[in-house]
């Protein structure tokens, strides 16, 4: 009877944490998308960051398409000309049109900020999560190690990448993932450590303890039972940091240790244009405006998100 008994709970707990079909995860998934919209909608911060967002990727989208000139291509036939039909944005003082570079440098900084986010939390958070979950020694010293890379200024770790990457004489493609490498390592400690809390708070919940019953690995318990409850804060935290490692690259290309000219760059292009500031200085707004947008953009994307997550926030 009692081994009756214990068949049945078996049972009955699998049956409870089985996976679910396919038919039932794309109900569940539009389910979600509906109810995320609905509250998109209800948030005004978020509505207009994510009409911001989707205008601004629309347009970077369809750089090739409406981009008119080669954004390196110098014309010291048409160098410093004010907005017209033939450049909507003028041209800087070799000739090159600002509307395409604008639009170029654009595709290129956000395409690296968002590989650089995602490269930060590709390994924050299995060293979170694992970290989290095992406890112990293994979460003192990953800890430990996330304390001492968060303790060095991150300004620092960029300048420092950079340099080193100057020196080997890396340029185009390897430049790129260079900064990659460097605004993405500098992201994980803080993924790492957001993801962590949240496992604390989830690996004691009962449907952990359920799927250490019918014995389920611990990695498959970490991995895929507690980490997808554990995303929401991290989509909020990545939301935010793009704009802020928008800003970093544009700083990083202004002091001059971004990408050499004359790939096109907003950062680089708003330094060059210093020089002709009392002269033209339209050739330094479209490209301090651009920045202004995007990171704009995203903050507030960001922080729409995070009153609707967490509805306490948007009370304070």
């Amino acid at each position: 009877m009692a081994s009756t008994d214990l068949q049945n709970g078996r049972r009955s707990i699998e049956e409870a944490i089985k996976p679910p079909t396919l038919a039932e995860r794309m109900a569940r998934y539009r389910l979600i998308m509906q109810d995320a919209l609905g509250e998109l909608y209800k948030s005004k911060t978020a509505l207009i960051g994510a009409l911001m967002l989707v205008s601004l990727l629309i347009v970077l989208l369809l750089t090739p398409i409406i981009a008119k000139y080669d954004p390196v291509k110098q014309d010291y036939t048409a160098f410093r000309q004010d907005a017209s039909a033939e450049h909507y944005f003028g041209t800087d003082r070799y000739g090159r049109d600002i509307y395409s570079r604008v639009l170029w440098g654009g595709r290129r900084l956000v395409s690296i900020a968002i590989f650089a986010v995602i490269f930060g939390l590709a390994i924050g958070i299995p060293y979170g999560v694992l970290s989290g979950y095992y406890g112990g020694w293994v979460d003192s010293i990953g800890m430990r190690a996330v304390d001492g890379l968060l303790a060095f200024p991150g300004i620092l770790l960029y300048l420092l990448i950079v340099t080193l990457a100057r020196e080997w004489h890396l340029e185009g493609f390897w430049n790129d993932l260079i900064l990659i490498f460097a605004l993405g390592f500098a992201f994980f400690p803080e993924a790492a450590r957001l993801v962590r809390s949240s496992v604390l708070i989830e690996k004691q919940k009962e449907y952990v303890e359920a799927s250490h019953t019918i014995g389920e690995s611990n990695l498959y318990i970490a991995m895929r039972q507690i980490l997808p409850n554990c995303l929401s804060p991290l989509i909020v935290n990545a939301t935010v940091r793009l704009g802020f490692v928008i800003l970093i690259i544009a700083a990083l290309s202004f002091l001059g240790l971004g990408t050499p000219p004359p790939t096109p760059d907003w950062g680089a292009d708003l330094s060059a244009a210093r020089e002709h500031m009392e002269s033209n200085p339209m050739i330094a707004v479209y490209p301090g405006l651009a920045i202004c947008y995007t990171v704009l953009a995203f903050n507030l994307f960001g922080d729409g998100l995070r009153d609707i997550i967490d509805p306490r926030m948007a009370e304070r």
